[in-house]
């Protein structure tokens, strides 16, 4: 009889695209979505079967005219952009569950890559790999069968190791190279759980450290320290710090989680609330920390959000793959990117809710683009919201490791 039920619950779980209780096996080998010379990023964005589209920006001024902004072309940056993509997949796959079948770039993973860090190819070289992920209908039923967040993880620091093994040295130099390291939602979790193991702590790959870029997740500090000091277990990180001070800091953390939260409605959110009385939520604003002001002060930023073009939308499905997760409708403009200049402030902020203590970054003036939600925020614009800070902060933050 028991075994009946397990089998029984094993094909139930196998046709609802639910993992089984074990993980997948490994792949036998790393699978890119993006490697310098291959694969979706570069001066132009490539999709699987061959679409592209360029990476220029149409410049939204307040007077309603408009102008291009060339994405710059590349120099040879120095240093190395690994990224985990964020939670893309709506439905699981039942063949990537079992055995060691390897997942295959779709439109999804590579519109949403290009979103976030497309225009980062300028400044470093770019390392993507695709992983096993957590759908979201396995968000939605892990209270009936847990979700198997550990085939994902396993997927990426095997990728990782492949880059640190094989790619990590300079060609010309033979020394190795600086790498920032970037993650967004699930994906920025399991950054965290790689920074964990591989960094914190571990002088021989931290002075490698770039920065690392944890957005759309919570990373937990005390709160009047920037990392646990290798004692504090609450704290998401022991040795590596927050990125605070001027001049710009290499070798730490930004994070951030963003929204335009109305009086009372850091009641309803799921991100941002400190764990004890003795912590907090990590805040740090890109804009802030380039201007060399105060975290909490107001800051411009500058979004750069994806138009139809770059996300191969129509008029049915106007983001193209991401339609159903992003949340605003994209505009026409023939470049790859709308980017507003003169529209949104954001600034660190702090309240107190019957939750205890809220972080987060508040961005203000993008009503008229994407109103914030109610649970997550500005969650799916993390990258967004200040992409054009983002992207000055990791050319300052490589400028600064390089010369040291």
């Amino acid at each position: 009889m028991r075994r009946t039920i397990v089998l029984c619950l094993t094909v139930m779980a196998v046709l609802a695209g639910l993992p089984t209780a074990a993980s997948a096996a490994p792949l036998a080998e790393p699978v890119w979505l993006c490697r310098p010379g291959q694969g979706a990023c570069g001066v132009v964005g490539r999709y699987p079967d061959g679409y592209t589209s360029d990476l220029d920006a149409t410049v939204v001024h307040p007077d309603g005219t408009t102008s291009v902004e060339p994405l710059p072309p590349p120099a040879s940056p120095q240093v190395d952009c690994f990224y985990a993509y964020p939670t893309v997949n709506i439905l699981p796959n039942p063949l990537l569950l079992t055995g060691s079948n390897p997942p295959v770039a779709r439109d999804t993973e590579t519109a949403v890559t290009l979103t976030q860090v497309g225009r980062l190819a300028g400044h470093c070289r770019m390392f993507v790999p695709l992983y096993r992920q957590v759908a979201i209908a396995g968000y939605l039923l892990g209270a009936i069968w847990p979700p198997d967040f550990e085939t994902g993880y396993q997927d990426l620091k095997q990728a990782f190791q492949y880059y640190w093994d094989h790619d990590n040295h300079d060609p010309a130099t033979g020394k190795r190279r600086g790498v920032v390291m970037l993650g967004h939602s699930q994906g920025a979790f399991d950054l965290t759980r790689l920074l964990q193991e591989e960094f914190d702590g571990n002088a021989g790959h931290t002075r490698q450290l770039v920065a690392a870029y944890i957005l759309g997740a919570d990373v937990r500090v005390p709160l009047n320290a920037p990392a646990g000091g290798g004692t504090d277990p609450v704290s998401t990180f022991q040795h590596l710090p927050a990125c605070t001070g001027s001049p710009v800091p290499v070798g730490c953390v930004i994070a951030y989680n963003s929204a335009n939260l109305a009086p009372g409605q850091e009641e309803t959110v799921s991100f941002g609330h400190a764990p004890d009385a003795d912590h907090r939520v990590l805040c740090v604003n890109p804009a802030a920390l380039l201007a060399g002001v105060a975290p909490g002060a107001t800051t411009p930023l500058r979004p750069y959000l994806p138009t139809q073009r770059l996300l191969r939308g129509n008029v049915l499905t106007p983001a193209g793959s991401l339609s159903p997760l992003l949340g605003f409708t994209p505009t026409t403009y023939p470049t790859g990117f709308a980017a507003y200049p003169d529209l949104a402030t954001g600034a660190c902020s702090q309240r107190t809710s019957s939750k205890g203590r809220m972080d987060w970054l508040q961005v203000n003036g993008l009503d008229g683009i994407h109103t914030s939600g109610s649970t997550l925020g500005l969650h799916v614009l993390d990258f967004n919201v200040d992409a054009g800070g983002l992207t000055a902060l990791v050319a300052a933050q490589s400028a600064a490791w390089s010369a040291t």
